[in-house]
């Protein structure tokens, strides 16, 4: 249950993330306009925020993993919500989000299709329903401390 509450604060700190991400990124580029509301002086919380994305997905593929040892109930679901967070791994490493920024909105070294950036984007989101599920678990009070031997 404890694992269950630190993976669940580790990654729905990704929340914060994902606002600066829409409100900065992604309605700029559809509008033409930041409607990021925090100064600009408070990005590298932002960014060291982000970075607590790692051991966030390290966290929630463990849970899950025991998860699916314990509980064959719920197997199916954590063997998806594994896989949603191994594409973030993934993501971390293939177009992280100052190249997608950079390819946006300045002129840069590492040029991405809009395409991609989009893409890598949406990926971003793919947390959200680790989160939902996270805290659905915690308010049912149902973490991996069920073990059947």
């Amino acid at each position: 249950n404890l694992n269950l509450k630190i993976t669940f604060i580790l990654i729905s700190l990704q929340v914060i993330h994902l606002y600066w991400l829409t409100s900065d990124v992604v309605l700029q580029k559809i509008f033409g306009e930041s409607y990021f509301l925090v100064p600009k002086t408070f990005l590298p919380l932002f960014v060291i925020i982000d970075y607590i994305e790692i051991p966030a997905l390290v966290s929630g593929i463990i849970f899950y993993a025991y998860n699916i040892r314990y509980t064959k109930e719920d197997s199916k679901r954590s063997y998806l919500f594994i896989g949603l967070l191994v594409v973030q791994i993934f993501h971390i490493f293939w177009i992280t989000d100052d190249v997608v920024y950079a390819s946006f909105f300045e002129s840069s070294f590492v040029e991405i299709p809009p395409v991609l950036a989009w893409i890598a984007i949406l990926i971003d989101y793919l947390e959200i329903p680790v989160m939902a599920d996270l805290l659905y678990k915690i308010i049912k009070g149902r973490g991996n401390n069920t073990r059947k031997m």
